[in-house]
């Protein structure tokens, strides 16, 4: 914004050194030099505003000289009395200031601009010092434009200007006349964020309202409201700024139809999402006509309809309804609409990533040291492998239970996982989501389960073979599982584990072992999934599983942070249970996203769609 004032200080040495120095011997030693001030006019409009001084315009700007030490030497509450004088000043260093007389800014106020200015200023005896100090808008300018679509299908809009911080100023009501051809009332505000309220009745009958915040708002800023008509759907607002004056107009984009209020929630998946809208309320003369939910992707206009359910009543009703065939990763809009085009408040919600596994075909393998890892080289190297075994604990004794094989459903290799007798212990191989931790003396491991991960799969799919052998108590212990025993043929194991965080297992502490009791007792975990006992078996050849992901009913709209994954060629190593030489076949895993999620009733023993 332009400067509205400039006052010209002129610093001049008017008399001789002689005269000068009488001046020293009555005002002190530094000497003595000379202030002249210049005020440019204002062309601001005479303020209506009540709450000012009557007559306030923001043109009479007061003056106050200031010493270095914070003392108020010399001030006028009109410059133009000191219009063409000359002001004595001993030498020194001042701060001039210059100000609105009347009214500090710190108010709201109709037509009331605040200006204010200062300079430093230095008095040197004899010498002539020129110095300028410019006023600028202290506070903040708000003026209105109502577009002629507004006036054409609304009979009165009303717009209100509210301080963020209650406390810190009176709000502000405008004069809108819609018969009128402009809105002329301007206000001005001390400088803090602001809450933009405005409000219409429709011509065709009801109304609606809206809210929008001014942030980081600065001294000196103009914003310019603009109003304008939208024929449909939820009001917009795009601001247009010119930094160089500090302008900034804001359009305001209304609809001429209704806007009624719900509390708007989405439980959104990967593919699909939960909608649901409660509380509605609908403006004074408006009416929601067979409420139905609407989705679209944001960014396209074509709304979507959706088979909308009610439950409750008056009040209380809540409408729900299910967005299929959605595309991961990508945000969309909905609200609750009549058909008589009357329509709630919009929400927001975006899709979950449709995230896969990595090295999910088990192509990639690494040996370090004595250790081989399902990951390349430069991912282990990196530390940003996904997949871990128990190799890290038996490798130490020269045993890798879990290594790449060219027995493979597809692609190059696959993973081998070998129960095998490492020095005094069974140990079952196994290939998992997460980090191996350390050895428990020579009986145990601790291991970290969980990778971090965001998504929810409806299932867990992928390829198996197994090769079971027979426990021989001759061979190796049978073990603590309670299961099985010498003679019985072994058993393999694959299970999938939502999370929130990672997992520790001791497996010389059977209460930390992730058994389907334990993850159902814990509030940490959200779903759970496992191969079937009858499908824990030898198979002929390769066999395809697709395991559900069943959801805890009281976590089904939680968010997981961790993956786990977990898979053994002896279900009971954990226990040290197991045939040696039993052998598993792993290839091309894949989560699918595809379906609707199943919940989880431990009780009955069965998922429920």
């Amino acid at each position: 914004m332009k400067s509205i004032y400039n006052l010209l200080l002129i610093l001049c040495a008017l008399f001789s050194m002689a005269s000068c120095q009488e001046e020293n011997d009555a005002l002190g030693t530094g000497g003595t030099g000379y202030l002249r001030l210049t005020v440019n006019g204002s062309s601001e409009t005479t303020t209506k505003a009540a709450n000012l001084p009557a007559g306030y315009t923001g043109k009479q700007i007061a003056v106050e000289i200031v010493d270095a030490e914070g003392k108020s030497v010399k001030s006028t509450n009109d410059w133009t009395e000191w219009e063409g004088e000359q002001i004595a000043l001993p030498a020194g260093e001042y701060t001039v200031k210059a100000h609105s007389y009347g009214f500090d800014g710190k108010q709201s106020a109709m037509a009331a601009p605040y200006y204010y200015g200062s300079a430093e200023v230095t008095i040197e005896n004899g010498k002539e010092v020129n110095q300028a100090i410019v006023c600028k808008l202290a506070n903040v300018k708000m003026s209105v434009k109502i577009a002629d679509d507004i006036k054409e299908h609304f009979n009165t809009f009303g717009l209100s200007v509210k301080a963020k911080d209650e406390k810190s100023c009176d709000p502000i009501t405008f004069d809108i006349d819609l018969s009128a051809a402009t809105v002329k009332d301007t206000a001005y505000f001390p400088v803090t964020d602001l809450v933009v309220s405005y409000s219409g009745q429709g011509k065709e009958g009801g109304s609606g309202s809206a809210e929008y915040e001014l942030t980081e708002v600065k001294g000196n800023d103009h914003y310019i409201l603009n109003f304008t008509l939208q024929d449909h759907g939820q009001g917009d607002v795009t601001v247009e700024v010119d930094p160089t004056t500090h302008v900034y107009e804001y359009t305001f984009v209304v609809s001429q139809h209704p806007t009624n209020s719900a509390l708007l929630e989405a439980n959104a998946w990967a593919k699909f999402a939960y909608l649901s809208a409660s509380n509605v309320t609908t403006a004074s003369g408006a009416t929601l006509s067979n409420p139905k939910l609407q989705y679209r992707q944001k960014d396209t206009e074509a709304w979507t309809d959706l088979e909308t359910t009610s439950t409750g009543e008056g009040e209380d009703v809540v409408y729900t309804a299910t967005a299929t065939s959605l595309a991961a990763n990508t945000t969309y809009v909905y609200r609750l609409v009549g058909d008589n085009n009357v329509e709630t408040n919009q929400g927001e919600f975006t899709t979950e990533e449709e995230a896969q596994l990595q090295n999910a075909g088990f192509e990639d393998w690494y040996q370090s040291g004595a250790v081989w890892y399902a990951a390349s080289q430069s991912v282990y190297e990196d530390g940003n492998y996904m997949w871990d075994t128990s190799n890290p604990g038996s490798g130490s004794f020269g045993f890798n239970p879990t290594q790449g094989s060219d027995v493979k459903h597809s692609g190059n290799f696959a993973a081998k996982l070998e129960t095998q007798y490492a020095f005094i212990k069974l140990a079952a191989a196994s290939l998992y989501y997460g980090r191996f931790n350390s050895l428990v003396g020579m009986s145990g491991a601790k291991i970290d389960f969980g990778q971090e991960f965001a998504s929810r799969p409806i299932s867990f799919k992928g390829w198996y073979q197994y090769e079971p052998e027979v426990i021989d108590n001759d061979r190796q212990e049978v073990g603590s599982s309670g299961v099985l025993k010498n003679g019985d043929t072994d058993q393999c194991s694959i299970y999938i584990i939502l999370s929130k965080g990672t997992y520790q297992v001791n497996n010389t502490d059977a209460s930390t072992l992730l058994t389907a009791e334990n993850v159902w007792k814990n509030d940490q975990f959200i779903a759970f999934g496992e191969l079937p006992a009858e499908q824990c078996k030898a198979t002929d050849g390769w066999v395809n599983f697709d395991i559900p992901l069943q959801y805890k009913e009281g976590k089904f709209g939680e968010q997981p942070t961790h993956l786990i994954i977990v898979c053994s060629s002896s279900k009971y190593g954990d226990y040290f249970t197991g045939a040696v030489g039993s052998t598993m076949y792993l290839d091309d895993f894949s989560l699918n996203y595809e379906g609707s999620p199943a919940i989880w009733n431990f009780e009955s023993g069965a998922a429920e769609e």
